[in-house]
């Protein structure tokens, strides 16, 4: 009976892990790519971005109001920080040649940092139907409130890309998720 429990527990554990990522047919994936429409407002502060999964493990230093890719599950953590907390030499190269005990490094240097996080959920993407023809989704962003003790950020609009080369900006209603027109 003990066998029969652990058999059943293992083939659950195994065929739900390949289902996770299987492909529906008809529905692509599509990444967001953030722009913050407001960033040049803030010479003071430094935005990085986090993985929601992940932590400080795939940190990105946002350098022009722009961020986007990952891991299709994942989310992004936005966060400030003065520039005056933050050494930026301590973050490395930003390469792939890192060592595993340079990535732990910046790791806990970042975990350390007086950081601010952004009171938004901020999805690496979405899946939607191919008939809708989308090539493209831009999310902007709006920085609303900044200082020592809090760091709002709301959705400004999302603009859908199509394969005609039509752009369409749809304003994105609080806390709801990004629809295209239709």
């Amino acid at each position: 009976m003990y066998r029969m429990i652990v058999l059943a527990l293992v083939t659950m554990s195994l065929l739900s892990a390949a289902y996770a990522d299987i492909a529906v047919e008809g529905v692509s994936d599509y990444s967001f790519h953030y722009n913050i429409s407001n960033f040049g407002q803030f010479p003071d502060y430094v935005f990085l971005t986090s993985s929601a999964i992940w932590g400080w493990d795939y940190p990105q230093v946002i350098s022009d109001g722009t961020f986007g890719g990952g891991y299709k599950l994942d989310g992004f953590v936005l966060h400030a920080i003065l520039s005056s907390d933050l050494d930026m030499e301590r973050l490395g190269p930003g390469n792939d040649e890192a060592t595993n005990d340079a990535d732990e490094m910046v790791h806990d240097y970042l975990k350390s940092l007086p950081f601010l996080t952004a009171n938004i959920s901020l999805p690496v993407g979405a899946f939607y139907d191919d008939k809708l023809g989308i090539s493209n989704v831009s999310v902007i962003l709006n920085i609303t409130d900044l200082d020592e003790t809090s760091f709002d950020v709301t959705k400004e609009a999302a603009l859908f890309g199509y394969v005609n080369g039509t752009v369409i900006r749809v304003p994105v209603p609080v806390d709801k998720d990004l629809a295209p027109p239709l």
